[in-house]
C-alpha cells in the first residue's frame, strides 16, 4: 500500500505557487522603475498596469473555479502556465501603454489566476482537514520566497545590464515549469488515487474515536457543508472580506510604490531598496509559516488581527524611511504582517464554511476584494502625481487599517440558519 500523498502534493503546490505568482509578482514590482525610466511613463500610468493585474486576476477567479469544476485543478494549473508565458512575451516586446496593459493587466493576470490561490487552495482543502492551516501556510509562504529571490535578483540584473526586457523572458519561464510540476505530481482529490483526507480511512477513524477520548480543538472547524449563497448571507464572511481587502490594499501600495519612493524620493540606494522588498517577501514567508503552525491551535481571526496591526505599523515606518535601518524595519513589519494576514483568508473560509464550495466561495470573494484592494496603487500613484507626496496615502491608510483589527477581534464563527432555528 502506498503512503499518504498529501505531503508530496503540498510540496508540489508550493513549487507551483513560487513559480507562478511569487516570482512573477515581485519580479514585476522590481522591474517597474526601470520601465518607467526607459519608456517615460508617469507613476500613475505605470501603477495602473499593476492595479490591472490585481483587478483582472480577481475578476477571473470565478473562471478558475469554473475550470476546476469542468476539468479539475490540476489541468487548470497546467493551462495557466501557457497563458502566463504569453503575457510575459507581450510585455517583453512592449513600447506602448496599451500593449503593457494587455500583456500584464489582462493576459498575465488570467494566467496567474489559473495557477495560484484558487486551484491550489482547493486541492489542499480536499486533501487536509487536521493540518489545513499548516499546509496553507507552507503553500502561501512560497509567494514570499519569490519576493526574496526575485526582487533583488531583478534589481541586480537591471543594474548590471541596463536591460529590463530580458527580465520578462526569465519571468515567463516560471509558469511553464509550474505547469510541468502540476502534470507530474498533482492529484485533485485523495479519492482519485484510492486515498483519504489526512491519510485516515473514515471507517477506521470512527472505530478509533469510539475507544479514545477526543480532545476538543481550540480552532473552530465546521461540520456543516455551507453553500455559497448561505455563506454570503453571514456577516462573518463580510468581516473576513473587509479585513483581507485592506490587508491586500496595503501590501499592493507598498510593493508598487516603495521602490520608486525609496529610490527617487528618499535617495535610498537601489540595491538596499530592492533588498528591502526581498525582506518583505522573506518575512512574509515567516508570517505564513508561523501562522500555519499557530493556525491549527489558535483561531485564525486572532492571527489576522495581529497581521493587520503589524502592517499598519509598517506603513507608518515606510512614510518616515530615510535611513537603511528604517527601511528594513518597515520591510520586516510589513512582510510579517501581510504573511499572517494572507494566510488567514483561505484558512478562515475553509474552517468556517468547509471545503464543499471552497473554490466558488473564494473566487467570488475575490471579485469584491481585488478591485477594491487594487485601487490602492492607482490612488497612491495619481495622488503623488497631483501633490508630489505619499504622506496622505501612507498615514491615512494606516489609520483605516485599524478598523478590520477590531472586526476580527469581535467576530465569532457563523452558525447555519437551521442550527439557529432549532
Amino acid at each position: 500500500m502506498t503512503g499518504f500523498s498529501g505531503w508530496k502534493i503540498t510540496l508540489s503546490l508550493c513549487a507551483i505557487y513560487f513559480l507562478s505568482l511569487g516570482f512573477i509578482y515581485y519580479g514585476y514590482a522590481a522591474v517597474l522603475p526601470a520601465m518607467i525610466k526607459d519608456l517615460g511613463w508617469s507613476r500613475g500610468d505605470a501603477s495602473l498596469g499593476f492595479a490591472m493585474l490585481s483587478v483582472v486576476a480577481g475578476f477571473t477567479a470565478p473562471l478558475a473555479a469554473y475550470s476546476i469544476r469542468r476539468m479539475g485543478a490540476r489541468n487548470t494549473i497546467i493551462a495557466g502556465g501557457g497563458v502566463s508565458a504569453l503575457g510575459t512575451l507581450i510585455t517583453y516586446s512592449t513600447h506602448s501603454l496599451a500593449q503593457y496593459y494587455a500583456g500584464v493587466g489582462i493576459v498575465l493576470a488570467v494566467g496567474v489566476t489559473l495557477q495560484s490561490l484558487v486551484p491550489g487552495g482547493q486541492v489542499l482543502a480536499n486533501w487536509f482537514l487536521r493540518r489545513r492551516a499548516l499546509t496553507m501556510g507552507l503553500f502561501l509562504s512560497m509567494g514570499g520566497i519569490g519576493a526574496f529571490i526575485a526582487a533583488p535578483t531583478v534589481a541586480y540584473i537591471i543594474k548590471v545590464t541596463g536591460d529590463w526586457r530580458s527580465v520578462w523572458l526569465v519571468l515567463g519561464s516560471g509558469p511553464l515549469l509550474a505547469s510541468l510540476v502540476a502534470y507530474l505530481f498533482v492529484h485533485n482529490r485523495p479519492e482519485d488515487i484510492g486515498q483519504h483526507q489526512d491519510g485516515v480511512d473514515p471507517a477506521r477513524s470512527s472505530e478509533i474515536a469510539g475507544r479514545t477520548p477526543v480532545k476538543k480543538s481550540a480552532v473552530y472547524q465546521t461540520v456543516y457543508q455551507w453553500t455559497m449563497p448561505e455563506a454570503f448571507r453571514t456577516r462573518e464572511l463580510w468581516y473576513i472580506i473587509i479585513a483581507f481587502t485592506l490587508a491586500a490594499m496595503g501590501m499592493a501600495i507598498a510593493i508598487s510604490q516603495s521602490l520608486i519612493f525609496l529610490q527617487q524620493d528618499r535617495g535610498i540606494d537601489p540595491l538596499i531598496a530592492g533588498s528591502a522588498l526581498g525582506t518583505v517577501g522573506l518575512l512574509g514567508v515567516a508570517g505564513r509559516l508561523s501562522g500555519g503552525v499557530l493556525g491549527d491551535y489558535l483561531e485564525p481571526r486572532f492571527i489576522m488581527a495581529a497581521g493587520l496591526t503589524l502592517q499598519l505599523i509598517g506603513m507608518v515606518l515606510l512614510n518616515y524611511s530615510d535611513t537603511a535601518m528604517l527601511v528594513y524595519m518597515y520591510a520586516m513589519m510589513s512582510g510579517l504582517g501581510y504573511g499572517l494576514s494572507y494566510l488567514s483568508l483561505p484558512t478562515l473560509i475553509a474552517n468556517y464554511y468547509s471545503a464543499h464550495d471552497y473554490a466558488r466561495l473564494v473566487s467570488t470573494a475575490y471579485l469584491i476584494i481585488v478591485p477594491l484592494s487594487a485601487a490602492g496603487p492607482v490612488i497612491a500613484g495619481y495622488t503623488y502625481d497631483l501633490i508630489h507626496s505619499y504622506t496622505v496615502i501612507f498615514l491615512g491608510f494606516s489609520a483605516l487599517e485599524a478598523v478590520p483589527v477590531l472586526l476580527m477581534l469581535m467576530m465569532r464563527p457563523p452558525m447555519p440558519r437551521a442550527a439557529l432555528s432549532s
